[in-house]
């Protein structure tokens, strides 16, 4: 059975070993075949890209041309506009010029304008410090007067208090004592007392009297030297005041020249101003026309420079076609070649499968066949190792116990888990067919009476 299943396993590899070899051989005719269309096809891709290179490189020497154009044309209007502004700066550097001038003799103007009207104005301060100084002397002075006069009036005063006071106490002294007096002779000491008091009287209006006369003569005098400083400060800021009238008058006629002449000098400017403006004007009209002109003349440069690149569009756009229909027909052909191999190799691949299959049910068939006959010798082992016996002394009658080698079940799992062919190889190496002939004619051994079992 097992030389059977080889026999058909041998005959299913030859077969796939036959389909293998004409797949193989077909396999390389058509790699040959698309080689040679590879080349083919990389010769037409190579000539077309041969022709657009040489479409290019004439663009890029009709493109080279037109911009050596282009640059030749703007470095002219370049050198032309150079020339044109070293011409105008001339007039304009000599119309700054006279306006730098201009500016500059304004502002001289303004500086000695400047200086002089500091001068008067610290003239005029001077003045101001002047009269300030005066003014403060003066109320010095008149403080210093009104501090004497309250001085005198105060000293005045405390002394007509005193001698009020000592005429008090005179008086009622004199009194006390004339009293006493009059106790002893009335009509002489009445007389008489008439006429120390009446003396007395005389004495001291007499002290007030010049008391009096003396005051209102320094009052007299302190009133004549306040007059004497107001008319000297009156005269003093009269004065003052016609200067500063004076000194104001000849500011404003100053500054009216002066500004006469500053308006002067700033129409000056502004006509200077204006010729530079005018100029200028008339420069960037130049310059506008002159671009203008060269903006056309680049104008018709770029529009040739577009029609060659329209040209050279229309040439690629042709050569790209030509590309695309040769391209289109070798992928056409490369693809139907493809479908062709395709197709075998569909065909091959079914032809190996259902060989496959056809294997696998051999495999299968062989596989139960094996299960079965295993599980019957796995069954009869059990049945004959299933029971124990007793051990027992040898005797001379008695046969010697003889056991055969029988695998363990982990062997015998082992052998299971093994391909069949290296089983195979292995049993047909350990049992050939004479150590199997020699087994069979050895005499059988003698059976031996029944052991006693345990229980």
């Amino acid at each position: 059975m097992v030389a059977s299943c080889l026999s058909q396993q041998n005959a299913h590899l030859q077969g796939v070993n036959k389909l293998s070899q004409s797949r193989l051989e077909a396999h390389n005719k058509a790699i040959l075949e698309m080689k040679k269309k590879v080349r083919a096809s990389r010769d037409i891709y190579s000539s077309h890209l041969e022709e657009l290179q040489n479409v290019v490189r004439l663009h890029k020497a009709n493109s080279n041309a037109c911009l050596e154009q282009v640059s030749a044309l703007t470095t002219s209007s370049a050198c032309s506009i150079d020339e044109f502004l070293a011409s105008g700066s001339e007039t304009t550097s000599s119309l700054f010029d006279e306006l730098q001038n201009a500016l500059a003799s304004h502002q001289g103007e303004m500086a000695l304008f400047a200086r002089e009207l500091r001068q008067k104005f610290h003239t005029t301060m001077e003045q101001t410090q002047e009269m300030s100084e005066y003014t403060s002397t003066f109320f010095q002075k008149l403080m210093l007067e009104s501090k004497n006069a309250e001085n005198r009036a105060a000293e005045a005063n405390d002394s007509q208090i005193n001698s009020i006071i000592d005429f008090q106490k005179t008086y009622e002294a004199q009194s006390k004592s004339d009293t006493e007096k009059l106790i002893a002779d009335l009509t002489n000491l009445v007389s008489s007392h008439v006429r120390r008091q009446h003396e007395l009287v005389d004495s001291r209006l007499h002290n007030f009297k010049d008391a009096v006369s003396s005051n209102k003569t320094f009052l007299d005098e302190h009133v004549s030297a306040v007059n004497n400083l107001a008319k000297d400060a009156k005269r003093k800021w009269e004065t003052f005041s016609m200067q500063a009238e004076n000194d104001a008058k000849e500011g404003a006629d100053f500054s009216a020249a002066k500004h006469c002449r500053m308006e002067l000098l700033l129409q000056q400017s502004v006509g200077h101003a204006e010729s530079a403006f005018k100029h200028c004007k008339t420069t960037h009209e130049s310059l506008k026309e002159m671009n203008s002109k060269q903006v056309a003349d680049v104008s018709s440069l770029v529009k040739s420079a577009c029609d060659n690149n329209e040209e050279h569009d229309a040439e690629v756009d042709s050569a790209r076609t030509a590309a695309e229909k040769d391209v289109a027909k070798n992928s056409d052909e490369i693809i139907k070649q493809i479908d062709r191999m395709s197709e075998d190799e569909k065909v091959s691949v079914s032809q190996i499968l259902e060989n496959v299959k056809i294997h696998e049910k051999s495999l299968e068939s062989f596989q139960q066949d094996h299960c079965c006959q295993a599980r019957c010798i796995e069954d009869k082992a059990q049945e004959t190792f299933q029971q124990r016996y007793m051990e027992y002394e040898p005797t001379g009658t008695t046969p010697s116990k003889s056991e055969p080698e029988v695998p363990t079940k982990a062997t015998i799992e082992s052998l299971r888990a093994k391909p069949v062919e290296s089983l195979v190889e292995a049993f047909r190496e350990n049992n050939s067919y004479e150590s199997f002939a020699a087994k069979e004619s050895k005499p059988q051994q003698l059976t031996r009476s029944p052991l006693s079992q345990v229980n």
